[in-house]
């Protein structure tokens, strides 16, 4: 990954955050993405080895446009950003909804999109995806559906990027040990994914320019949840 441009968002924990590590770890030279870190720091001081953070809001397509147009080149897209709330569909609101959508769905599309003009031959993007779209959970009908909806999306962009040699990989992780378990303190956190486990294997998929890595479900050794 030496030399390489990535840009990660949802970069200030958990996966995110994993993931930045594990490509500035390798080399690359990271722009990690979050509403939580400060706006307004640029993304001139970029450097091999290491995460720049920059507070965007990938949903706000201004607030994304701005952030892109700093950069000269994009090699890595990896698309994280985004919560879930669990609830019967007969309690969710509209808002936990609309929140969900526009992180997943939203947020890939607009990213995605500032981030082709930047990147040539051999560019990928990965989208941070989940089984929720490949299994059936009770409780999880809004999540399962921004999931659901930004992998459809990944896919439709796979086929429009053959042709300019830029690839695309949906990782369907299972359950991983992040924050958003903290109010559930019934599922046993121990036998989930760790998060660098699973930026190891992006960033074992980024160096593997000469296959094309597209849709991978990974889970717990224990099976799901």
């Amino acid at each position: 990954m030496n030399g390489k441009v990535c840009v990660v968002t949802g970069a200030s924990s958990g996966i995110g955050k994993a993931v930045a590590a594990a490509l500035a770890e390798a080399g690359a030279a990271v722009v990690g993405l979050a509403r939580r870190f400060e706006a307004g720091v640029r993304a001139d001081r970029l450097q091999p080895g290491r995460v720049v953070e920059l507070g965007v809001d990938v949903s706000d397509e201004s607030a994304v446009q701005a952030c892109f147009a700093e950069l000269a080149r994009v090699d890595v897209l990896v698309n994280n950003a985004g919560g879930a709330t669990f609830a019967p569909v007969a309690d969710e609101t509209l808002a936990q909804l609309r929140v969900m959508l526009d992180s997943h769905i939203v947020g890939t599309f607009l990213c995605s999109r500032a981030a082709l003009p930047l990147m040539t031959s051999g560019g990928h993007i990965v989208n941070v995806c989940s089984t929720a779209v490949t299994e059936t959970f009770a409780g999880c009908a809004g999540y399962t559906a921004a999931k659901a909806g930004q992998a459809a999306l990944a896919r439709v962009l796979r086929e429009e990027l053959r042709a300019r040699d830029i690839r695309v990989t949906n990782l369907f992780a299972g359950a991983v040990d992040t924050a958003i378990w903290n109010d559930k303190p019934s599922f046993d956190r121990a036998v989930m994914i760790r998060p660098a486990e699973l930026a190891g294997l992006a960033v074992d998929i980024l160096r593997r320019p000469g296959l094309g890595v597209e849709d991978v479900v990974v889970s717990p050794p224990g099976g799901s949840l």
